[in-house]
């Protein structure tokens, strides 16, 4: 079951992130950044309606496959707090209610993002092994896989882009990688008809694996390659090892991916609250439609990108996978 806290107060505002978080503290005593589903854009502000839906998901979905994030709980927000911090209400939009929140990341490092925001707002390039550098010497390389399989398994496509949704935490055991901000995953934050057409079309079919790959993975259309996957795809890929086709380093995370069973799919969606849903039976059964059929895709996709030039320790071949190890081929 999941967390409940209740917000005790607002401590202050989180620099980065298109909902505009929020520093908390909750009942507990322990620091969570809050989000909120009301977000500004320059036609006003809008509603990502499935975006704490998206994020609780996508959260527990990583616990089950091992992929490092943050602790979670589901907040309530209530009257008083607002009332006591106008602030909250007319310049966040914050709302009394249920809302998610993850429990904050101690001792991260912000240096390199902050520069290189700052590099880019001025039309500057940032050197690529500076990058490297930055991701190098994390102590739970092995996560990365993870990290970009769980990526696909959730069409989560707004990471490589966003320096800010990968952190490097320093931890007792030395410099840890961290996914967090998942609620633009399962084709976006905002419930409508082009989000269920997309959830409704995974299927092993030559038209959804390209769309797949050439509208949001960022395939050069007249070159065939990976070439939009940005600085920070580029800085963690050379740590995925696929010179051997026989023993990879997604072959473990894709075989637990393809043992979801519907049981598994059923309990993620359990005590989720019933406002974070548009419409909560129509919603479930998209979304698990959805699961039930990108799992079985992950490993299409993982070798499409690597045959399109993905990943710098690929030699070329068809990537094995577990089953085909231990059973015939």
């Amino acid at each position: 079951m999941t967390k409940r806290i209740r917000v005790s107060t607002f401590l202050k505002k989180l620099g980065e992130g298109i909902s505009e978080p929020l520093i908390v503290l909750g009942d507990d005593n322990e620091r969570y950044i809050l989000k909120n589903q009301k977000v500004e854009s320059k036609e006003g502000f809008v509603e990502f309606n499935c975006m704490f839906l998206n994020e609780i998901l996508s959260s527990r979905i990583a616990n089950y496959l091992d992929v490092p994030v943050p602790k979670f709980a589901i907040a309530e927000l209530d009257k008083r707090i607002l009332e006591n911090g106008p602030a909250l209400r007319f310049v966040h939009r914050f709302t009394e209610g249920t809302h998610y929140a993850s429990k904050e990341i101690a001792n991260t490092e912000s240096n390199l993002r902050e520069n290189f925001k700052m590099l880019k707002d001025m039309g500057k390039p940032y050197i690529s092994r500076t990058w490297n550098r930055f991701y190098e010497s994390i102590v739970n390389k092995e996560d990365i896989a993870k990290i970009i399989a769980f990526d696909l398994l959730i069409a989560n496509f707004d990471r490589y882009n966003n320096t800010g949704n990968l952190l490097v935490a320093k931890t007792e055991n030395g410099r840890k990688l961290f996914s967090i901000d998942h609620g633009h995953a399962f084709f976006g934050p905002v419930w409508n008809t082009d989000k269920i057409g997309s959830l409704k079309s995974a299927g092993i079919s030559k038209e959804y694996l390209d769309l797949f790959i050439n509208s949001f993975l960022m395939i050069y259309p007249n070159k065939g390659y990976m070439g939009g996957l940005g600085e920070v795809f580029r800085a963690i890929e050379n740590n995925i090892d696929l010179e051997n086709c026989l023993n990879h380093s997604f072959q473990l995370v894709v075989h637990k991916i393809e043992s979801i069973q519907e049981s598994i799919v059923n309990d993620w969606f359990n005590d989720i609250p019933d406002i974070w849903f548009v419409d909560k039976i129509s919603q479930s059964g998209f979304y698990k439609h959805f699961l039930l059929n990108q799992k079985s895709l992950v490993r299409w996709l993982i070798q499409a990108m690597a045959d399109r030039g993905a990943f710098s320790n690929y030699r070329g071949g068809n990537l094995q996978w577990i089953e085909k190890i231990a059973g015939t081929v």
